[in-house]
């Protein structure tokens, strides 16, 4: 049996692709502006996603508390409320008034404990010892050279309501940085 090779009509009869003879030149031409097509097409789309968040809830939000009747006797019976969401601690800082304040220490930022009842009620730092007063983050000593920071609360509804996007620092407490629960 004799090998007979193929006609040129046979292959372009099975194959019709062949009949457009593409160069190399323009497969290649072809094939990057696709790709840079696609890669700025992808980087357009990250970049709307990336500018506007869809999920803005939390930290760097106005947090609800909860209402002024809850925050009351929760300040009346534990001396602090705690609030996971907002990453801060709501303390009793005159009668009938309240300041938050954030639950990092001002020296490393480490998270500090609610006022311990151990410590007269004060609030102490476990990484490097620095004690704040359990009723409104005053300093009472160091290695940290100032009060825990500070944010505004608004009374909404009912409702107390932390506005955490606005962390303040302080040099000591004073008295408008609470807020009277009603």
């Amino acid at each position: 049996m004799q090998y007979a090779p193929p006609s040129p009509t046979m292959d372009r009869e099975r194959l019709p692709v062949l009949e457009q003879r593409t160069s190399r030149r323009k497969f290649t031409r072809y094939s990057l502006f696709t790709l840079l097509g696609l890669s700025s097409l992808l980087t357009a789309v990250a970049s709307v996603k990336m500018l506007y968040p869809t999920k803005v809830v939390g930290f760097g939000t106005k947090v609800v508390a909860g209402s002024v009747a809850d925050i009351k006797s929760q300040l009346d019976q534990k001396k602090y409320v705690i609030n996971q969401e907002g990453k801060f601690m709501l303390l009793p800082a005159e009668a009938g008034k309240a300041i938050a304040v954030y639950w990092k220490c001002v020296h490393l930022g480490c998270t500090v404990p609610a006022p311990s009842p151990a410590l007269d009620g004060n609030i102490q730092c476990p990484c490097h010892g620095s004690l704040y007063k359990g009723n409104n983050g005053d300093l009472i000593h160091g290695p940290a050279t100032r009060p825990l920071d500070w944010m505004p609360i608004a009374i909404d509804a009912g409702n107390v309501v932390v506005d955490t996007g606005k962390v303040n620092t302080r040099d000591s407490y004073m008295a408008d940085q609470s807020t009277a629960l009603g």
